[in-house]
């Protein structure tokens, strides 16, 4: 398989008064600081995350402050603003409310499926605005089963280390792209530098597989402990932010594409021809 370079180049024109786009995001009713969420221009590729505390920062050009920011994070509503509305202010966030479903676990013989086994190499997949990628997942299967694992896996080149996170959405019945939060919990993941393997173990949960399937989301954090620099194809350092995600080939389901990225409020299909090669990410299943 061949290694597959997917870059966004931040391009700037003109000359324009650059300033330190700065603020705070705070949970509307404990004010409590709002961890990781994503700040991005909906109009340009530059974004940033909050940090522990709650604060973000970054570079900008002055005359994006009339543009819109949309300000996505797991567990709360989807907020959209001027950046003028955030600068240097604390913005409240307000909490989404979950209605958690009654689970009845019955004794049986436990049945283990493994979907999307990762057998091939995997190859790095580069990205630098993009924040999502997500991995559509299909259920084929007949009756009920739960998310016991994710195991992501990462290409020999990953030599940074970095912070991550793993999400799992519903699938929108009519547009047929991720929709809701099922894991409600936010689990931030580190990875070392040369780890190949991260294993997230989701039984406590119960977390049933929907009836029509489920979208696997690696979550990139835009924060200073996961930037480096590198050279690619002879070209000059650019920046991206770690972890690099991993592709592979798969034999499941291959006559649709089941690669979905999140850029500028919105959740995009990447148009590969052939529709086998998906994230490293595979789905480990049981009654």
């Amino acid at each position: 398989m061949k290694i597959i370079i997917f870059l966004l180049f931040i391009c700037s024109q003109g000359f324009s008064q650059t300033i330190n786009f700065k603020g705070k995001l705070l949970d509307k009713k404990t004010d409590e600081p709002i961890i990781y969420a994503n700040i991005s221009f909906l109009k340009t590729n530059t974004g940033i995350s909050s940090l522990e505390d709650g604060t973000f920062s970054l570079e900008i050009k002055e005359s994006l402050l009339k543009e819109k920011v949309h300000v996505s994070c797991l567990n709360y509503k989807d907020t959209i603003v001027f950046a003028e509305e955030l600068y240097n202010k604390t913005l409240f966030l307000e909490a989404k409310r979950f209605e958690l479903d009654e689970v009845v676990v019955s004794r049986s013989k436990k049945k283990i499926i493994i979907l999307d086994k990762v057998k091939k190499r995997v190859t790095p997949f580069h990205t630098n605005v993009i924040r999502m990628i997500g991995k559509h997942f299909p259920n084929k299967l007949e009756g009920d089963f739960f998310i016991d694992m994710i195991k992501i896996y990462f290409a020999k080149r990953n030599s940074e280390k970095a912070k991550f996170r793993i999400r799992i959405f519903s699938v929108d019945k009519n547009t047929g792209k991720p929709k809701e939060d099922i894991l409600t919990k936010s689990i931030p993941i580190s990875i070392e530098k040369g780890q190949k393997l991260v294993e997230l173990n989701l039984e406590e949960y119960y977390i049933e597989m929907p009836k029509n399937g489920v979208f696997v989301v690696f979550e990139k954090l835009m924060i200073p402990y996961n930037l480096y620099k590198t050279s690619l194809g002879g070209s000059e350092e650019t920046v991206f932010y770690a972890p690099i995600v991993g592709l592979t080939k798969s034999k499941e389901f291959k006559d649709i594409n089941r690669i979905y990225y999140f850029n500028k409020g919105n959740w995009h299909t990447i148009p590969y021809n052939d529709f086998s090669i998906v994230p490293a990410i595979s789905l480990t299943l049981s009654n």
